[in-house]
């Protein structure tokens, strides 16, 4: 049995085996156990990179996050509408500036202590502060003087846009009207932490060490809290007592594991040791929706996915090369014969369909301009050329993307790219330090407004990871935000677009459908556009 599905079988505390499945036939598996004892087994992906929710970065971060935290507000996963969070109710303005939190008079941390306003205006002071660096800050933005406070321009945090009239109040106070700051309150950035913990041993805000979520007690408030966390084998979350809505959460437990192998998540699940899978193998999709429908989940999902191209790097601080790239990619061969799980060909960056907004047709295939720009860079027929390295992560779909676009490269265009495999953690510390050439980026929106897509490029933000510093670009973005209406606001979000995809940091592959598997003892799950899950929501049968 592969080391790689050791993991698996280590939240129960005890072992079992895939191969010769029938020698063990009557012992009770993980599934049937959980299913009897209210534990949820969960494949989240990949490994954690952080628990810290102003620190933490990709999707499968997120995934556990949701569970131990809770900010003001979260949305019902398929239709993204606000549900009560740590506010149990909340008002707007008439001028759409001032948003007015009233938290549950019974909220507290996982510790017991009470959770207050104070608390929120702590993590979001903590969350804001320059030193800290989070990579996600941008979301609070549209906040009165947030901006300026995280860039440093200013250093009293009393005038941002946060007031804590009383324990149980809290006032945000926007720059100007912002239709979908409602829904940015669900972010991981928006989460509360815990003061006193976050401060254990004398770290403070500049602390990007995050060594206060490593052992219990981790202090949160969301309807789970930490029990441990074993690296690349689990982590055990479990029913937290004093959430203000303890009553209706109906697991016990939930157990993560990391596992960047969609064929291993794939026979974990087959030997009841998952209840849901993060993937599904490209190979298997057919089977499943021949043979078990039932259990494939095909969902609509608002993701990208891309290739980041490093701007700093000697040969693609040349756009000419970028743009070459990016046109000799037939991306409808792509998910036609390679992904085969409802994903798109992407002709822009950002996925249609968010706030009304239309991304411009902009990404094609040109085979005859892409030449031309590749003899213009100085390699005519790719004469000159170094090998490209192509990094990109071990699972099987990001594999076999890499491994056809590849081959498109070398027959088109007579560059040849060599492939190479990091652990997803490792690969998002390469985008902060640009120790790459061209790498698999994915994106999945935190909110639903085009600008948690088209944010990303603009100079200096956290999570940018190409290198891209430019001031046209920036300052489309910024008309954006002082457009009049919502028609001129997304007017102006598509010429910026439109001007991203000239200068290419990035080259757009398709826009994503998630398929998973889910047993079918798990209720309450459902389809979640932006990738997470409400799991106080979700129960087992037997």
């Amino acid at each position: 049995m592969s080391s790689r599905l050791l993991p698996f079988f280590l939240c129960a505390g005890w072992v079992s085996v895939i191969v010769a499945l029938a020698a063990c036939a009557k012992r009770e598996n993980a599934v049937a156990l959980g299913n009897r004892t209210g534990v949820l087994h969960v494949g989240n992906g990949a490994e954690v990179q952080s628990l810290d929710p102003h620190l933490a970065g990709g999707a499968v971060d997120h995934n556990v996050l949701g569970a131990i935290f809770e900010g003001l507000i979260t949305l019902d996963e398929e239709t993204l509408q606000p549900r009560p969070g740590a506010a149990e109710r909340w008002a707007i303005s008439p001028d759409g500036l001032v948003y007015t939190f009233h938290l549950h008079r019974n909220g507290q941390w996982s510790n017991g202590d009470p959770l207050t306003a104070q608390d929120f205006l702590y993590s979001f002071r903590r969350a804001l502060t320059p030193a800290l660096g989070s990579e996600y800050k941008d979301a609070l933005y549209p906040v009165k003087n947030a901006a300026a406070f995280a860039r440093g321009k200013l250093t009293d945090f009393a005038a941002v846009g946060f007031r804590a009239p009383d324990d149980f109040t809290l006032e945000i106070t926007l720059e100007r009207p912002t239709a979908y700051f409602l829904t940015v309150l669900r972010a991981n950035v928006c989460f509360p932490v815990h003061a006193a913990s976050v401060e254990r041993g004398g770290a403070r805000f500049d602390d990007r060490t995050a060594k206060w979520t490593r052992g219990a007690p981790l202090v949160s408030n969301g309807p789970f809290r930490f029990r441990e966390w074993k690296d690349h084998q689990h982590i055990r979350v479990e029913k937290n007592p004093h959430y203000w809505d303890a009553a209706n959460v109906r697991l016990n437990e939930i157990c993560f594991y990391p596992s960047e192998s969609t064929q291993n998540q794939e026979l974990a699940f087959r030997a009841g040791q998952l209840h849901t899978t993060w993937d599904v193998p490209l190979s298997k999709i057919d089977a499943y929706k021949k043979d078990a429908p039932a259990l494939l989940r095909v969902e609509p999902y608002i993701e990208s996915y891309f290739f980041r191209f490093n701007t700093k790097h000697r040969l693609f601080s040349d756009v000419r090369l970028r743009r070459a790239l990016s046109l000799a990619i037939d991306r409808e061969a792509l998910v036609k014969n390679v992904l085969r799980g409802g994903q798109v060909a992407a002709t822009a960056l950002t996925p249609p369909g968010l706030a009304g907004y239309t991304p411009p047709a902009v990404v094609v295939r040109d085979l005859v301009t892409a030449k031309k720009l590749l003899a213009e860079a100085g390699y005519p027929d790719g004469k000159g050329l170094p090998p490209l390295e192509l990094t990109t992560i071990s699972s099987e779909i990001n594999q076999r993307l890499a491994e056809a676009v590849q081959q498109m490269w070398r027959r088109d265009l007579g560059i040849e790219v060599t492939i190479t495999q990091k652990e997803f953690k490792v690969l998002l510390d390469a985008f902060d330090t640009l120790d790459y050439t061209i790498a698999r980026g994915r994106w999945i929106g935190e909110y639903p407004d085009p600008l948690t897509y088209l944010s990303i490029f603009t100079t200096g933000n956290g999570v940018n990871g190409t290198g891209f510093a430019d001031a046209t670009y920036d300052a489309l973005i910024e008309s954006a935000a002082r457009a009049p209406t919502s028609a001129a606001r997304l007017a102006a979000l598509q010429r910026a677009e439109t001007y991203l995809l000239t200068q290419m940091p990035l080259a757009p592959l398709y826009w994503g459908s998630r398929t998973t598997l889910v047993a079918p003892a798990v209720k309450g799950w459902k389809n979640s556009p932006l990738g997470f899950h409400n799991y106080k929501d979700v129960w087992l049968e037997e």
